[in-house]
């Protein structure tokens, strides 16, 4: 699992005010922002106390009971940030940037101004680390104490070359994971708990706000990716608690909770022909891949015949300057282009030359574009890593799916894989391996009170606005179709473009959208398609235009 980090483009320009809440935040009286840089240093209550922190934003670790129908098993801390709005009217908007796994706390700390903008300077955001992530309480891991027996089994697993042999080696791995996590707080940190913490939230900066009713105060939510279950979770459990919830990139929320999103990359072929459809358009200039193609299709033969030629001979780079012998095989090009799909305003430049360098048989050129990409990465201030965030993604995965999970062995393992590989040419064989094994092996069980009952049709206070691109490479626009038959009135807005979540190319026509739904929970039309305002390669895309970077985590 790959911690992945992309540019995403601004939602709104502007949006209409709200009416005003009870009391704005001025009134809060949370004082100045502070120079508290870690949230070692912010004290933990069961009440909310905001804290000054990171210079401009306001911190609180607060204490929750780890199952709220029985306060007596103990509690953890969840660690909740918060960016004011200048002319806020005191409406927070809870973001979570996707995972499991993803840091809220980290995001806003490189993108609160920008979501700040997105939403017209309004609304006030609010973020959080779920149970498990960064900065937050339980300490979601198979090797519980020892960090680096986890890194050590990370770097050596996934090795073995049969589907018979990653299997078995899944399945002892989750019957490890189940049987040391046998009396640690694990089971308390999947999805429903965290949906409970945000209303728990809610509540208490209600209370806070002088609210005479704030067990009935509403729930204003924007989640992409794995967000996007979260934010399902919450309008199946609490309809009459729904203020705005905006759910984008949509995960099929019924998979999820089964442990096998088996139609995840389902589009991902479409998001590789956005790109050879831009690159033909911006032409040899802009994409130095377009050479003298004559068409779209015609990039598609040639990246084919690149792959045939690195699967009979992988590329061999000896450049001292590297650090060492290295190879470049068919497997390695398809998972980083499929991460580059994520991103295309950012990452289809990179795409382009790596693509014309492997075609003239260069890797060291393509080894030098990963190592300057690499390079800028920014790691964040927090002690985070790719490796933690897998284990969250596994665990809040099998907490999840607990009972649900469909494959029970060998033999309907590789059926699954068989199922599965269909559903992409080129990246369908990638996902097959990987995804439906999180789960194998898997015991761990939540409390009844954190067990999702499913799906069912349900009426919302307000209506859901479901958004998704049209060629999403890992949450596909089936997924929010799907999903959106379960909640009555809500709507599915399309973009046409490639990118994981409409943020990755900006579209006025979506920000618009967005921006009505905010002020009035107006929907578009059913069957809505916005079209973006610029394309990636064709078009030059500044820092003003995709600004705010996500994080997500997945199999693949």
């Amino acid at each position: 699992m790959n911690r992945i980090t992309y540019l995403v483009a601004g939602l709104l320009a502007s949006a209409a005010a709200l009416p005003t809440s009870e009391s704005t935040l001025q009134e809060r009286n949370i004082g100045p922002a502070g120079r508290i840089s870690s949230f070692k240093d912010i004290p933990s209550s069961p009440e909310l106390h905001w804290t000054p922190c990171y210079k401009r934003f306001h911190c609180a670790n607060l204490e929750v009971p780890l199952d709220y129908e029985n306060p007596k098993l103990g509690s953890t801390v969840v660690a909740w940030i918060r960016l004011e709005s200048e002319n806020g009217t005191g409406t927070d908007i809870i973001f979570n940037p996707g995972g499991p796994g993803g840091s809220g706390v980290d995001y806003m700390l490189s993108g609160g101004d920008d979501l700040i903008k997105m939403t017209g300077g309004k609304y006030d955001i609010v973020s959080f680390d779920p149970r498990g992530v960064n900065a937050s309480g339980i300490d979601l891991t198979c090797f519980p104490g020892s960090p680096e027996a986890r890194d050590q089994y990370a770097a050596n697993s996934g090795r073995y070359p049969t589907e018979q042999e990653k299997y078995a080696e899944a399945v002892a791995h989750g019957r490890w994971c189940s049987a040391v996590n046998n009396k640690t707080e694990v089971r308390y940190g999947g999805t429903v708990a965290v949906v409970q913490d945000m209303l728990h939230f809610t509540e208490l900066q209600a209370a806070q706000d002088g609210s005479k009713k704030p067990k009935e105060s509403l729930i204003w939510y924007y989640g992409v990716s794995y967000g996007t279950v979260i934010g399902q979770t919450l309008a199946a459990l609490y309809p009459d608690r729904v203020g705005r919830v905006i759910v984008d990139a949509n995960v099929n929320g019924e998979d999820h909770y089964a442990g096998v999103t088996d139609t995840a990359v389902e589009d991902a072929d479409d998001g590789i022909q956005y790109f050879f459809k831009v690159c033909h358009e911006a032409g040899e200039t802009k994409c130095p891949f377009a050479g003298k193609s004559s068409s779209p299709k015609d990039l598609e033969k040639r990246f084919n015949t690149i792959l045939e030629k690195l699967k009979k001979e992988p590329l061999q780079s000896i450049t001292p300057a590297l650090g060492g012998p290295t190879i470049i095989t068919k497997d390695m090009v398809l998972h980083q282009i499929f991460s580059w799909l994520y991103n295309p305003a950012a990452y289809f430049p990179y795409m382009a030359a790596s693509l014309l360098a492997l075609e003239k048989g260069n890797a060291t050129m393509v080894l030098t574009i990963l190592a300057e990409l690499n390079r800028a990465d920014d790691p964040g201030p927090f002690n985070y890593t790719s490796t933690a965030a897998g284990e969250v993604l596994d665990l809040v995965t099998a907490i999840d799916s607990a009972g649900r999970y469909p494959i029970k062995n060998v033999d309907e393992y590789t059926k699954a894989v068989d199922e599965i590989e269909k559903t992409s040419v080129w990246f369908g064989e990638g996902y097959a391996t990987l995804n439906p094994l999180i789960n194998a092996g898997m015991t761990i069980m939540p409390p009844k009170s954190q067990l999702f009952p499913g799906f069912k049709k349900t009426k919302t206070k307000n209506p859901l606005l479901f958004i998704n691109t049209n060629a999403d490479p890992i949450t596909p626009l089936s997924s929010a179709k799907h999903m959106s038959t379960f909640f009555t009135g809500s709507v599915v807005l399309t973009q046409n473009s490639g990118g994981h979540s409409s943020e990755a190319i900006p579209s006025k026509c979506t920000r618009g959208h967005i921006g009505e739904y905010l002020a009035s929970a107006k929907l578009p039309k059913e069957g809505t398609v916005c079209e973006t305002d610029k394309k990636p390669l064709v078009d030059k895309i500044t820092r003003r235009d995709v600004v705010v970077p996500l994080v997500r985590s997945h199999r693949m």
